[in-house]
């Protein structure tokens, strides 16, 4: 049964992780699990809100909170509906609740991702240096995911999951946004 387990593709992924197991891999993967918490989202949200709104316009800092704030309750109510259970084999960290989308995959991915496209597209910096701010906000992105996978806290379709729906947050938010600017530029 999938559900005890996981799919094929779900123990894949397991065992390919825990084939990376030692010191040095779980002391990072701990400190990207560390930064998908809900302390560290709310902290780099709320600061880097606030930074873009004295930077760049205060729209930012609503599209970064509202982005965030609707992932967060997006994924308690897919979490509610869905009501995954954890992996059995999780090992290394704690986590509680449902496990079908992961929260840190999603929100990482809205979070990094709002960030990611605001310096993108609004930041005077050379291309050079956004290119690689941008790279290494997709890294984290990507390390938040397969942090989770590495612990079995959550199956790699439940971070795959979490990446799908904050990219969908994403695109919403960043259209949102848009129209509404172009509303208020236009009048």
């Amino acid at each position: 049964m999938p559900e005890e387990g996981g799919h094929a593709f779900d123990r894949w992924a397991h065992s390919l992780l825990s084939d990376w197991r030692n010191g040095t891999v779980t002391a990072w993967m701990k400190g990207f699990s560390y930064l998908g918490s809900t302390l560290t989202i709310i902290i780099v949200t709320i600061g880097s809100a606030v930074i873009f709104g004295f930077l760049k316009g205060w729209r930012f800092t609503v599209m970064l909170i509202g982005g965030v704030l609707f992932g967060y309750l997006l994924n308690r109510v897919l979490k509610g509906w869905i009501d995954r259970a954890r992996p059995e084999t999780l090992w290394g960290i704690t986590a509680d609740g449902a496990s079908f989308p992961s929260a840190n995959a999603m929100l990482g991915m809205i979070m990094f991702g709002l960030i990611l496209v605001i310096i993108w597209r609004e930041s005077k910096l050379p291309k050079a240096v956004n290119a690689v701010v941008c790279a290494l906000l997709a890294l984290c992105i990507l390390l938040m995911g397969v942090c989770r996978v590495y612990f079995h806290v959550h199956y790699i379709t439940d971070v795959l999951a979490g990446y799908s729906a904050g990219l969908a947050v994403i695109c919403a938010t960043i259209r949102i946004g848009d129209v509404r600017y172009r509303k208020t530029k236009g009048r």
